[in-house]
């Protein structure tokens, strides 16, 4: 059976080790780590940021940062969804952003490059985007225990917000994002089962439909940059 019709892809040991360091120090699974000295001004920010894929402010604003270009095969709906999955956001609220051009922050994990093609957004990127989703909601957790003072393993999230299991208290996470901020993050969180999943394989609504619809989607023919030269 031919490597086409099983839908595998070559990749040399060196490649593959490559394209997962490229994407974050310390992490094979494309963390950014913050540095000490910037806890405190990632508090003063007003964003909670566990990693180049999740920023979450004061007002519970869920941004969520896609690096996968969309070109028709559903990126901007698909990749947010994996890691609303595991930070137990809301998925209808999160703000999505385009990653800016920055292979070593945004480059795809087996091909160390920041370019795509053969629809590999999800196959790619499902495992590391996973553990971003899950390492935050974990931070949230611990940041929600030691708000109450209680052990983590009596902490729970649903739906941006931590819930005390024992009493039912809660808080947003908007309310823990300082707490959080301060808090290392976790190299190898626990993810969920699928049993647990709210978006991944099931339908979804896709986010640029209606931009297509009314006309307002913008695509690579209508950008336009100081200077730029049309050939004809």
């Amino acid at each position: 059976m031919s490597a086409a019709t099983t839908g595998r892809t070559a990749l040399s040991r060196r490649t593959l080790l490559k394209g997962g360091l490229a994407v974050g120090t310390g992490l094979v699974v494309g963390f950014r780590l913050v540095p000490a000295g910037r806890q405190a001004a990632l508090a003063q920010s007003g964003a909670f940021t566990p990693n180049q894929w999740i920023s979450i402010d004061r007002d519970g604003l869920v941004t969520i940062i896609n690096s996968v270009v969309e070109m028709g095969q559903g990126s901007i709906t698909t990749m947010p969804a994996i890691v609303a999955d595991e930070l137990d956001t809301d998925l209808g609220k999160v703000k999505v952003v385009q990653a800016p051009a920055n292979p070593k922050l945004y480059a795809n994990p087996v091909t160390g490059t920041q370019s795509y093609g053969g629809s590999r957004g999800v196959r790619d990127h499902l495992e590391m985007l996973r553990k971003a989703g899950a390492a935050a909601r974990e931070m949230l957790k611990e940041a929600g225990a030691q708000e109450w003072g209680v052990p983590v393993s009596e902490v729970d999230t649903d739906l941006d917000t931590v819930i005390h299991k024992p009493t039912g208290r809660h808080l947003p996470y908007s309310a823990l994002v300082d707490k959080a901020a301060k808090l290392p993050v976790p190299q190898n969180p626990p993810l969920k089962t699928p049993d647990k999943y709210r978006y991944m394989g099931k339908v979804m609504h896709r986010r640029d439909t209606p931009l297509k619809v009314n006309g307002s989607a913008v695509y690579g023919m209508d950008v336009a940059v100081p200077g730029m030269l049309i050939a004809s």
